[in-house]
């Protein structure tokens, strides 16, 4: 009987053994809160621990997934020293992957030897934070921009701001506001509106605003030139003509110009002062730059050549000229002596050309230039001649013959001269000698000789007398088809598209012709026997008594 009860108690030891050994703890998920877009609370609570040593307990979370485990989800463990009752832990500073969005699920755990424990899963969303406007909407590099919105009171140094991706300098951030200064090194021109990007903890932060950079031109160069000069404005995010509607209201002194051609240049204009301040116009704050820009005088070293005639270009020669020409106020303007002032175009800045008015009046002259707020004169004054006729050679000649008049001409420029009351157009070979030719279809007889250079009639002293051709003789009298004839005579046109000659009635060109005399070869297509021979010279024709006979 003793050993039955010893059996009994034996066994019953055993069966309360093994209860204790397989006793599983027991846990709860109780709440999970998001306190901001970094920070979430997880709250859990271990019902019994079970009678098994415990080896960790915490809380199980993933972004954007359900399915957490022991192997699927982040670990947040808070050790062994598991006690019964609610427990909790907050995560600060707490980043997630945007691409999964920003609801977080999580679980409460425990752990012991035997194996883990899982409370149920709860979720949360993680608020985000959202820039709601900016101000000012547009500005540059250096100045200061606020972003307004709900930015849960972040640290400055856990904020990332770029413009176009070039990292801004956050100078304070709260929950409503953040303030940066506008980055260097943006490649936006004047007028474009760039990307704004902000971050807070590696959160993307939501934001529609747009903002418009500005042109932060710090100086200019250079600082004198004469007008007409293109000055380039230094600076960050200047204009470019590859961006449209980028253009800057710039001042030079009182005078609005705009940027050239929606580049970083500005043209010095003709009605500049002799030194002026440059302003900038942006958002219509007209601020200086540095320094002033100086327009340098032009001046004339010498003037070539120094004696010209009415028609006549001059160089004038010097440095600081105009560059450029249009029709404004200051434009570059010439003047000879006490006469008006006239348009003097433009050229390079060390010469330009200027062509003497036909009807100048002869004598001499002091060459004033002007431009923009200065006026200047050549060292020496040139002297104007009248275009005129002297004298000419030979004083007689037939049409085609070439003859030299003498006087005063622009070398190189053209004139029509008249013999009598027939014109031919003749060169000036160089400033005293032109050379024409005495023109076809005109009468034996003296004529005058008169040019029209300059609107007024020029005659030559004395008279041209015009020559007809005279036939004095012909050899041989006779000859086969191919003979050579030699023609002997005065006032032939001494070219052989001006002369012919014909065999009774058919016309032949020689094979040479001067004033004196023509070789003609006797043609195949004339039948053979006695015939006259006439000289067809200048359109004038003359016929010789003799017959010449074609043989066989």
């Amino acid at each position: 009987m003793k050993k039955l009860a010893l059996f009994c108690l034996l066994a019953l030891s055993m069966v309360a053994c093994k209860k204790d050994k397989f006793a599983p703890p027991e846990v709860q998920t109780l709440s999970i809160t998001a306190n901001s877009p970094t920070s979430i609370t997880f709250k859990g609570n271990i019902v019994s621990v079970g009678n098994q040593t415990i080896k960790d307990y915490g809380f199980i979370y993933s972004v954007g997934s359900s399915s957490i485990d022991e192997k699927n989800g982040t670990k947040v463990s808070m050790g062994a020293a598991a006690s019964e009752g609610e427990f909790n832990k907050t995560l600060d500073s707490f980043s997630y992957a945007s691409a999964y969005g920003n609801t977080i699920y999580a679980r409460a755990y425990i752990t012991d030897q035997n194996g883990t424990v899982l409370g149920t899963v709860l979720s949360a969303t993680l608020p985000r934070p959202n820039a709601t406007g900016i101000s000012p909407t547009s500005g540059k590099v250096g100045e200061t921009i606020n972003f307004m919105g709900k930015f849960y009171n972040p640290s400055p140094s856990n904020v990332i701001v770029t413009f176009q991706n070039v990292p801004a300098k956050v100078i304070s951030a709260s929950d409503t506001q953040i303030s940066v200064e506008i980055p260097k090194g943006m490649s936006a021109v004047h007028g474009q509106s760039v990307s704004v990007n902000l971050s807070i903890s590696g959160i993307t932060v939501v934001n529609s605003t747009y903002f418009t950079i500005l042109a932060n031109i710090t100086d200019f160069t250079p600082k004198s030139g004469p007008v007409g000069t293109a000055v380039s404005l230094l600076g960050d995010n200047l204009p470019n003509n590859n961006y449209y509607g980028s253009a800057i209201p710039i001042y030079v002194g009182d005078i609005l110009v705009n940027t050239n051609n929606y580049s970083s240049q500005v043209v010095i204009p003709f009605t500049a002062a002799a030194t002026n301040k440059l302003y900038t116009q942006i958002n219509g704050q007209k601020v200086a730059l540095p320094g002033e820009f100086t327009v340098v005088a032009p001046q004339i070293t010498s003037i070539n050549p120094e004696e010209v005639l009415q028609g006549q270009y001059i160089t004038i020669y010097g440095s600081n000229f105009a560059t450029r020409y249009d029709t404004s106020n200051g434009r570059p303007m010439i003047k000879l002596g006490s006469n008006a002032y006239v348009d003097a175009g433009s050229g390079n800045a060390t010469n330009f050309n200027y062509s003497i008015p036909t009807n100048m009046a002869p004598g001499d002259y002091t060459v004033t230039y002007k431009v923009g707020p200065h006026e200047v004169q050549a060292p020496k004054k040139i002297t104007v001649l009248s275009v005129g006729i002297k004298s000419f050679s030979p004083t007689s000649g037939a049409p085609g013959r070439e003859v030299n008049i003498t006087g005063n001409f622009v070398q190189g420029n053209g004139y029509y001269v008249a013999f009598g009351s027939v014109n031919v157009y003749g060169t000036a070979t160089s400033s005293t000698n032109l050379r024409v030719i005495v023109p076809t279809g005109i009468n034996p007889g003296k004529v005058k000789i008169t040019f029209d250079p300059s609107n007024r009639q020029i005659v030559a002293p004395g008279d041209f007398e015009i020559l007809g051709p005279t036939f004095t003789s012909f050899a041989p009298a006779s000859g086969v088809a191919g003979t050579l004839i030699t023609i002997r005579g005065t006032g032939f046109s001494p070219n052989t598209f001006n002369t012919s000659v014909r065999f009774g009635t058919i016309a032949v060109t020689p094979i040479s012709v001067t004033e004196n005399t023509i070789v003609v070869a006797v043609p195949s297509n004339v039948a053979p026997g006695a015939m006259k021979l006439s000289v067809v010279s200048a359109g004038q024709t003359v016929v010789h008594n003799d017959n010449f006979t074609i043989t066989n």
